[in-house]
Formats: structure tokens, C-alpha cells, sequence
């Protein structure tokens, strides 16, 4: 990209530089998120299945010494001794799954009108392929690959935290001319590096520490001054990455408040339920496994 595309990718997509503030801006779209955002709230639990009455023909026990993962991966694994209990039971005459529907004739004009009218209401989600590594929560460096296309890639700085992207798998873009409805699906890799943490376990090793080897970050203004802001440091400035850059700013100008309330609740729910298992460790479960031979004439 030449220095004077950089420059003026600087002046026009840096929304905070303007001076501009989030009602001052005029945008190419509405962007939302149409769905909850998830905040640490746990789900509802399953319905459980009505238990089945086996009938026992014979049974075995044994021990067994088992290692499994912990529910969080900075928690120690979950070991213990457990009974492996296997169990031939008598045929509960469990129905049939049901049969596979017969497959639609392809040159059907009824199956053919159908399928026309659903790819012209219903467009489908469209992907997003981000990477996103977080510096300091508070600047952001993002890859974005237009339909996976390397080719077409961009690379911006953000003074956003893209951590609070993380508690959502789509959003909706509306078009201001057409009103056209988009939707997008989110596949975003993000980690995150805190260069004080690295300087102070350099410290106390004694080690010089020189910072992540990472192009220098350019100074954008910072959020609480300008609002969402980006500077596009490498890719062109007419590739379709461009648009889903404006587009997740201008998502963040107007949902950043509850993705941000969100994000704070995931990391106290977080908290709270590693403390629980730190004081609760888990153990693993006894496992029984039934079989039984199926008896053909008993078949529905």
C-alpha cells in the first residue's frame, strides 16, 4: 500500500482523529448485535431423558485410577479412583430411530420455486475470519481475511479491547441506503499480552526486558477521548476487509457499553467458579456401561 493510501486510510476510517464524536459521525450502516451477549450467566440445564428400568443379567466391577481435564485450563487435573461397572441387562426393546426422509426429486418445480425463494429472503450468514492479539486491554492488533482470502487481507491497529468481542458469535449489519439485512458470523482468534506482567516476571528474573516483538504500536487517541479509532497499517484500502473494519468500529460505537458489561461479568462469573472449584475440587464419576443383545422380533 503506498504511504499516501496509509494516510489517507489515517484521516478518513480514524474516526477518533476527527475530533468527531460518536452522534457527529455519519456511517455507511447500522450495525447491532440481534442476539444476548453472554455474561457468565450459566445455561439452563438439559431436561433429563426418563429414566429406563434395565433389568440385570449380570454384572462387574473394577477399579480404575483416571486423570481428566479440569473445567478450566489454569486448574490441575481431576484424578482419582473409580468403579468401571459393566452390566449385561436384558433387551429393553427401545423403538426404532425413525426412518430418513425420502430425498427431494431435484427437477421438481415446486422444490425448485421453493429453494429460489429461500436464497432470496433468507441470505444466510456470511463469515468474518479476524484475528485479534490485545495489548495492555486497551490497543488491539487485528489480521482480517475477507472470506479467508489472504490475499485480500488488512491489518489495523485498534484502541479497542477485543476481548469484549468475545461474548457473541454474530452480528447485523443494515445498510442506511437499502436497508438491505446482512448477517455475520464472527470466527475471531484473540489472546493477549500484558507487557507490564512480562516486564515485571523479567524483573525478577534479572532478564532486560525489550517488549513483544511487534511492529511499534502508532498513537490513536484513546477511547474514553475519541471514541472507536483504527489506523490501517498494512493491506489495501480497497479490499472488502476494509468494510468489516468500519463495520465491528461502528459496532463498538453503538453496543461497546453492554459488550463491555458483559466481558466484566464473564471474567467475575470466571472468578467466582474457579475459586469454587479451588475449594471444591471435583472427583471423577463412577461409570457404568449396559449392553444388552437386541432381540430382532421385538423390533417397532
Amino acid at each position: 500500500m503506498t504511504l499516501h493510501r496509509t494516510f489517507h486510510s489515517i484521516f478518513l476510517i480514524g474516526a477518533g482523529l476527527s475530533g468527531l464524536n460518536a452522534q457527529e459521525l455519519v456511517t455507511k450502516w447500522d450495525v447491532e448485535i440481534p442476539v444476548l451477549i453472554t455474561d457468565g450467566t450459566p445455561s439452563q440445564p438439559a431436561l433429563k431423558p426418563e429414566p429406563i428400568d434395565f433389568k440385570v443379567l449380570n454384572s462387574r466391577t473394577s477399579r480404575m485410577d483416571v486423570t481428566e481435564a479440569p473445567e478450566m485450563a489454569d486448574l490441575p487435573p481431576i484424578t482419582g479412583t473409580i468403579n468401571v461397572t459393566v452390566q449385561a441387562v436384558q433387551d429393553p426393546n427401545l423403538l426404532d430411530p425413525p426412518a430418513p426422509l425420502p430425498a427431494l426429486p431435484p427437477n421438481d418445480p415446486a422444490v425448485i420455486a421453493r429453494l429460489a425463494e429461500l436464497k432470496e429472503k433468507y441470505r444466510g450468514t456470511e463469515l468474518v475470519f479476524l484475528s485479534a492479539t490485545v495489548y495492555d486491554h486497551n490497543r488491539t492488533l487485528l489480521r482480517i481475511y475477507p472470506n479467508g482470502r489472504v490475499g485480500d487481507a488488512v491489518t489495523a491497529w485498534s484502541n479497542l479491547n477485543f476481548n469484549h468481542f468475545s461474548g457473541f458469535s454474530t452480528y447485523r449489519v443494515k445498510d442506511a441506503q437499502d436497508g438491505t439485512l446482512y448477517d455475520f458470523g464472527l470466527l475471531m482468534g484473540i489472546g493477549g499480552i500484558d507487557t507490564r506482567r512480562w516486564k515485571e516476571i523479567a524483573e525478577a528474573r534479572g532478564i532486560e526486558y525489550k517488549g513483544p516483538e511487534v511492529p511499534e504500536i502508532p498513537k490513536i487517541p484513546d477511547l474514553a477521548d475519541a471514541g472507536p479509532s483504527f489506523i490501517l497499517v498494512e493491506g489495501d484500502t480497497n479490499s472488502p476487509a476494509m468494510d468489516t473494519l468500519e463495520q465491528i468500529h461502528d459496532l463498538y460505537r453503538k453496543e461497546g457499553e453492554r459488550m463491555e458489561e458483559a466481558y466484566h461479568a464473564r471474567e467475575k462469573a470466571h472468578a467466582e467458579r474457579k475459586a469454587y472449584l479451588l475449594a471444591n475440587p471435583p472427583k471423577p464419576e463412577d461409570i457404568v456401561i449396559k449392553f444388552w443383545e437386541r432381540d430382532p422380533s421385538q423390533s417397532k
